[in-house]
């Protein structure tokens, strides 16, 4: 009884200081815990990446290490080719992720701005192709590089990339809410579509790319199916592909070796992340209103 007077008396301070009803607190809490569920797996990862193998296997499963220790990074990077994969692709991303937003951003506004002839028909038929799954196109994506004498290199990689449905619609349907006034005002001054395009719409649009841009980077990031079809040269491997290399050199039952690999494999889609994520939830809200 006395536990639950003084709790109440708790919830009765923190209501009357900060407004905060108790049906509020109670989400609150719940939302917390949820989160400390979802990241409680990346956590272990993290601490798992400092354990000796034998460490990692132990049963009971322990968080924190029982003994510190930074060598199996050192094995994860003594390896030849690894190094030379992250940066591989991390270009390759960079590249890709500045493609997509110029393309997306120029064919979401054609289609919410411009009028011409089959307008709508064409936006439905690019908007239809997000409905293909990328298993059928390999076979003749493949011969399409085949025919260009473009397999093993990076170009096979970048162009396929360049331009997706997902990202012009996504700036579609952003463009479309912006106030047309603005378009029009822009025009009654003398303004061309593209002067338009780089001194309005793309300053306006900064949300709508930061969450393109997060997509785009983490897809290209951990790509493996089709730069493990297009790639032989292991110089130009890309982080995935090295990473299965790596582990299936030294057997997949090391897991003090997988930890450290995934880590670093996880970093730069999380720095990306927490660099666009001020922009990230108003671009995804705003870009599902239909103008």
């Amino acid at each position: 009884m006395l536990i639950m007077n003084s709790s109440l008396s708790i919830l009765a301070v923190v209501r009357k200081r900060y407004g905060i009803h108790l049906s509020q607190m109670i989400i609150f809490v719940v939302l917390i815990a949820l989160a400390m569920l979802m990241a409680y797996p990346f956590l272990w990862l993290i601490f798992s990446s400092f354990k000796t193998a034998k460490d990692i296997v132990t049963l009971p499963v322990q968080l924190m290490p029982r003994e510190w220790t930074l060598e199996s990074f050192r094995r994860v990077l003594a390896a030849p080719d690894l190094p030379r994969a992250y940066f591989n692709s991390l270009g390759l991303s960079f590249i890709i992720v500045a493609l997509v937003l110029a393309t997306s951003s120029l064919g979401g506004y054609v289609f919410a701005r411009l009028r011409f002839p089959g307008r709508e028909m064409m936006f439905l038929m690019i908007l239809s192709t997000t409905m293909v799954p990328f298993i059928t196109l390999l076979i003749p994506l493949y011969l399409v590089m085949q025919r260009f004498g473009l397999l093993n290199s990076y170009m096979a990689i970048i162009i396929p990339s360049a331009v997706t449905s997902f990202g012009i619609f996504l700036c579609r349907q952003f463009i479309s809410v912006i106030p047309r006034d603005l378009y029009e005002a822009a025009k009654m001054d003398g303004c061309g579509d593209f002067a338009i395009y780089l001194r309005i719409i793309l300053p306006l649009t900064k949300p709508v790319l930061a969450a393109l841009a997060i997509f785009t980077f983490l897809g290209s990031f951990n790509a493996y199916l089709w730069p493990l079809v297009v790639l032989n040269d292991k110089h130009l491997f890309t982080l995935p592909i090295a990473l299965t290399k790596l582990l299936s050199t030294y057997g997949v039952t090391n897991y003090d070796l997988i930890m450290p690999a995934s880590l670093l494999a996880c970093l730069p889609p999380v720095i990306v992340f927490l660099v666009f994520q001020r922009n990230f939830v108003q671009g995804i809200a705003l870009s599902g209103i239909r103008g």
